[in-house]
C-alpha cells in the first residue's frame, strides 16, 4: 500500500476529534441532532484549521441514518458509502471559477442523489470564484432543492460578496492552540512508531502558526529526515532556523552593543547552510517576545513558551529599554521585508544588526536614537546603584540676588570700530561671573525638574545659559528639546524653582539655531514688509 501523509492518515472522522473548534462542532452536532441543518454554510479561517475536514464530517452526519449525538455512526450504509460517493462533490474554486462551472453545478443540483439522502457540494477556496460566478449562484443558494447542501470553505471571507454571506450560516475557525497541536502531533507520531522530544514538539507547534496540517507535515518531514527518534536540534535543521540558545546569545550581543559578535553569529548561520530569511524572522520574533515581556511581564499564553523560556525573556528584557526594543523589532522587520528583493540580503541584515547594537551612533535628528541612548544611560545608572554605589548629587549653589546680578545701565557711548574689537578681545570678568551665576541658577531649576521628569532633566544638561536683564535665557541644541521644556507643566515647575532661588527672576527657553540668526533676519521677523534692507 502506498505511503500516506500523516495529516491525511490521521484526519478526524468525528466532530469530537476536531481540536480547537468546539464553538463550531457543538453547534453543528446540535443542528444534526435536532434536524435543523441549514441549506448553506460558509467556513472561514486560516489554513490547516479544519474547514474541509469539518465539511466532510458534516456531509456524512446529515446523511447518516442513525446519528449518535449529532455524530455520524460510521456503520450504516450511508456512512460507509459516503467515503467514495458521487453525491458528495468536492470542487476547487481556483480551477472552477467561471460562470460555466457554476451553471454546471446548478444543472446537476436539480437531480436527486444516487445513494445518499442529500447531495453535498463542498466548494474549497470559494473566494476564488469570479463575480459573475457568484451572481449566477445567488438564486440557487437562496432557494436550493431540499436534497442539496452547499458548504463554502475560504481563507478570505472578506472577498466573498455580502449577498452570498447573507444567504449562508457563517462559522469562523480559530487558530489551533499550541497545546492542542502538541497533543495531536504526539499522538500521530506515536501511532506512526516514531518519537519527538518535548522541546521539538514545541518548536513544531510554534512553527505551524495555528495550522494542524502544517504541524503534521513538519513532523512527517522530520521523521523522514532523522528516522524514528527526532530531537529539537534536528527540527531546527529541517526548518532552516537556529535553536533558542543561539537566538538568546545573538540578542545578548546586540543588547550589549557587541556588533562584531552579532555579525559573527550571522556568519555562522550562513556557514551552516541555514536560511538567512528564517534567521532574520526568528530574531524579529525573539525581540517581539522581549518587548512583550518588558510590557506584560509573565505572558506564556501570548508567547506560547515554557516557564523557563519566559524567565529568560524577562531577564534579557530587563537589560534593555522599551524604545530600543521597539526600534530593534522595526529594524528587523524592515530587514525581513527588504531582504527578499536584494541581491545581497546578507548586507541588509548586517546593517540592521549594527544599527541595533549601536544606538549611540544614531543620527542626531533621530528622536528614537536619542531615547535609546537615554534608556541605556538609565540602565547603567540603575546597575551601578544596585551594586552598592551611589551617585553624588552636585552641591546646591546659592545664587546671588537678582539685584546684584544685573548691572546698572550706563549712558551709551560711541566707540570706534578698532576700540570695539579690542574690547571684545579682552576678557570680561563681569561676563564670566554672570555666566557662572546663570549656570548655578539653571542647575537649581534642573534639579527641580528632575523630580517631575528625570528624562527631560537629562536632556537639559547640554545647554547654554545666560542672564539678560531680569530673565534667565536657556538655549538647547535642538528645537524639539526646547519645546519639551515649554510645555505648561514643565514651564511652571521651572519658573517656580527659579523664582524661589532668584527673587522673582523669569525664565526663557529657546534653541541654539534661533540664536544664530543674522541681524537682517531678525529685522525682517520684527518689521516684516515695513522695512527695506539695502546691502
Amino acid at each position: 500500500m502506498a505511503y500516506q501523509a500523516l495529516y491525511r492518515k490521521y484526519r478526524p472522522q468525528l466532530f469530537a476529534d476536531v481540536l480547537g473548534q468546539e464553538h463550531i462542532t457543538t453547534t453543528l452536532k446540535n443542528q444534526v441532532e435536532s434536524g435543523r441543518v441549514s441549506h448553506a454554510y460558509v467556513f472561514s479561517g486560516s489554513r490547516g484549521t479544519g474547514k474541509t475536514t469539518t465539511a466532510k464530517i458534516l456531509a456524512r452526519a446529515v446523511n447518516c441514518v442513525h446519528p449518535v449525538n449529532g455524530e455520524p455512526c460510521g456503520e450504516c450504509e450511508y456512512c460507509l458509502a459516503a467515503a467514495d460517493s458521487a453525491d458528495i462533490i468536492e470542487l476547487d474554486a481556483a480551477s472552477n471559477n467561471g460562470v460555466d462551472d457554476v451553471r454546471a453545478i446548478i444543472d446537476k443540483a436539480r437531480f436527486t442523489p444516487l445513494k445518499l439522502k442529500k447531495k453535498v457540494y463542498i466548494i474549497d477556496e470559494a473566494h476564488m470564484l469570479s463575480r459573475p460566478a457568484f451572481n449566477a449562484l445567488l438564486k440557487t443558494l437562496e432557494e436550493p432543492p431540499e436534497h442539496v447542501l452547499f458548504i463554502l470553505a475560504t481563507t478570505e471571507p472578506q472577498s466573498i460578496p455580502a449577498t452570498i454571506l447573507s444567504r449562508c450560516q457563517r462559522f469562523d475557525f480559530h487558530r489551533i492552540g499550541v497545546e492542542d497541536i502538541i497533543s495531536c502531533v504526539r499522538s500521530a507520531v506515536t501511532k506512526a512508531g516514531a518519537e519527538i522530544d518535548d522541546e521539538g514538539l514545541l518548536v513544531i507547534a510554534r512553527a505551524a502558526e495555528g495550522g494542524m496540517r502544517d504541524a503534521l507535515s513538519i513532523a512527517d518531514q522530520c521523521i523522514a529526515f532523522c528516522g524514528n527518534k527526532v530531537s529539537a536540534r534536528d527540527i531546527y535543521g529541517v526548518l532552516g532556523g537556529m535553536d533558542s540558545s543561539f537566538l538568546f546569545t545573538t540578542a545578548d550581543a546586540l543588547i550589549n552593543g557587541d556588533a562584531a559578535l552579532a555579525v559573527r553569529s550571522l556568519d555562522s548561520v550562513i556557514e551552516q547552510g541555514r536560511d538567512m530569511g528564517v534567521f532574520a524572522a526568528d530574531m524579529a520574533k525573539h525581540f517581539r517576545a522581549l518587548l512583550i515581556a518588558k510590557l506584560c511581564g509573565r505572558s506564556e499564553d501570548i508567547l506560547s513558551c515554557t516557564p523557563d523560556t519566559m524567565a529568560r525573556y524577562i531577564e534579557q528584557a530587563s537589560r534593555c529599554g522599551e524604545t530600543r526594543l521597539r526600534s530593534a523589532v522595526d529594524a528587523l522587520m524592515d530587514a525581513v521585508s527588504g531582504m527578499r528583493y536584494l541581491s545581497l540580503p546578507r548586507v541588509r541584515l548586517e546593517s540592521a544588526f549594527i544599527r541595533i547594537a549601536s544606538p549611540d551612533k544614531a543620527a542626531e535628528a533621530d528622536a528614537n536614537g536619542l531615547m535609546e541612548r537615554l534608556e541605556a544611560m538609565e540602565t547603567k545608572l540603575a546597575a551601578i546603584e544596585k551594586g552598592g554605589f551611589t551617585i553624588a548629587q552636585p552641591a546646591a549653589q546659592v545664587s546671588a540676588p537678582a539685584a546684584e546680578q544685573t548691572q546698572t545701565a550706563e549712558p551709551r557711548q560711541t566707540i570706534a570700530p578698532q576700540q570695539a574689537e579690542t574690547a571684545r578681545a579682552k576678557p570680561q570678568p563681569e561676563a564670566k561671573l554672570q555666566q557662572s551665576n546663570a549656570k548655578a541658577l539653571w542647575e537649581t531649576v534642573r534639579r527641580a525638574i528632575q523630580i517631575k521628569n528625570p528624562t527631560l532633566a537629562v536632556l537639559g544638561m547640554k545647554c547654554e545659559c545666560q542672564i539678560e536683564g531680569d530673565a534667565l535665557f536657556v538655549r538647547f541644541p535642538k528645537r524639539t528639546i526646547a519645546d519639551a521644556f515649554l510645555k505648561p507643566e514643565m514651564l511652571k515647575v521651572a519658573q517656580d524653582a527659579l523664582s524661589a532661588a532668584s527673587n522673582g527672576m523669569s525664565i526663557r527657553f529657546g534653541a541654539a539655531e534661533m540664536k544664530n540668526e543674522s541681524v537682517a533676519e531678525k529685522a525682517k521677523k520684527a518689521f516684516g514688509s515695513m522695512i527695506e534692507i539695502v546691502e
